[in-house]
């Protein structure tokens, strides 16, 4: 058994803790100590036998992702930096892992460089693994250079999308210089759950720290055409749902833990294009409409909605130009979505490449 320590830090939404959860679960259920450690608000996370170790928590001010504020709102300082990259080399110091996984620096999350800089370089006689997404965010020109040149550090970079269907060099095409060191290990899945929906429409926004464009077009069509025969479900988040529902044929409420079920049951799904509700779309089959976050630079979500779309799996709507009435029209034009392979075992495929490298 060797033991292994994960770093994580989700900034606006939830889908960066819930992938490192579960690849933590898959790491504790192949028999390794394995301990995460999140930095984000706190959540609600499935570990298994894995631990969590809560940091003192912070997210973005906003999806520009220039300030870090504190779990008051407040925009951190040099102290509080300090003493949250103290306690993250104390845990470093007590658990002494035989292995590290930092979720996606150095090729992003500058905000923490306060932190992750001295973890790093306290791990330096241990392998490193870098954790990405399936569409890693490209960071500026003048800085793509010296970003791929601090890999060097790492024994690997763990890309968890399926190569064949979207690769991370779509968005990054830099990382392709990896050559054997990129390895993609497919999506990072949780547990499956068999059907529990009710032929509903689901309508989903993730966290719900960036929906609300998406909200307030599905209330407001639910309240038009939900009816006996078209009953809607509509999931606010992680935060208790404060938002009446508009008649009796609408549920309003927070996010479910039985999510995947409830899309495999449902008639269909409107969402953004998140990884995590992206996987469990894959899963469901269900008919599908993907309206991605696009706000400011953030191209991650429209990347992976145009790759489902190509592959007949999703209608997209496009936010900024979200209405009842577009909606309406997207409703209209969703159809089932094609047979496909793409791979979601992303969390045995991770068990097993880290083994490589203990």
């Amino acid at each position: 058994m060797a033991k292994i320590l994960i770093h994580v830090q989700h900034l606006l939404g939830t889908g960066h803790a819930r992938r490192m959860a579960a690849i933590a679960k898959g790491l504790a259920q192949s028999g390794h100590d394995t301990v995460l450690a999140s930095g984000g608000l706190p959540l609600r996370l499935d570990l298994g036998r894995a631990k969590l170790v809560q940091l003192p928590a912070a997210r973005a001010e906003d999806s520009r992702f220039k300030t870090l504020i504190d779990a008051n709102g407040n925009a951190v300082d040099e102290s509080w930096c300090n003493a949250r990259a103290q306690v993250t080399l104390d845990l470093y110091a007590a658990f002494k892992p035989d292995l590290l996984i930092v979720e996606l620096y150095p090729l992003g999350r500058a905000l923490l460089r306060f932190e992750l800089e001295p973890l790093i370089a306290r791990a330096a006689k241990i392998p490193k693994l870098v954790s990405i997404r399936d569409v890693p965010q490209r960071p500026s020109d003048a800085k793509v250079e010296s970003r791929i040149a601090a890999l060097g550090d790492f024994a690997a970079v763990l890309a968890h999308g399926d190569e064949s269907f979207l690769p991370a060099t779509r968005s990054f095409p830099e990382l392709a210089r990896l050559g054997g060191k990129l390895i993609h290990t497919g999506y990072v899945a949780g547990d499956d759950q068999p059907a529990s929906g009710q032929d509903e429409i689901v309508v989903s926004v993730g966290g719900g720290a960036a929906g609300a464009k998406l909200l307030d077009a599905s209330l407001k069509l639910a309240a038009r055409r939900a009816h006996a025969g078209e009953r809607w479900r509509i999931l606010t988040g992680e935060q208790p749902a404060s938002i009446a529902a508009p008649n009796a044929f609408v549920a309003v409420e927070r996010n479910r833990p039985d999510f995947p079920g409830l899309l495999k049951g449902s008639r269909l799904s409107i969402s953004q294009a998140g990884y995590n509700t992206a996987i469990d779309l894959l899963r469901a089959r269900t008919p599908t409409i993907l309206v991605p976050f696009a706000e400011g630079n953030e191209r991650e979500q429209t990347i992976r909605a145009e790759a489902f779309a190509a592959a007949g799996l999703a209608t997209i709507a496009d936010e900024a130009l979200l209405t009842p009435e577009s909606l309406d029209t997207a409703i209209a034009n969703a159809k089932s979505p094609d047979p496909h392979a793409i791979s979601c075992e992303g969390v045995a495929a991770t068990a097993s490449i880290v083994s490589r490298w203990l």
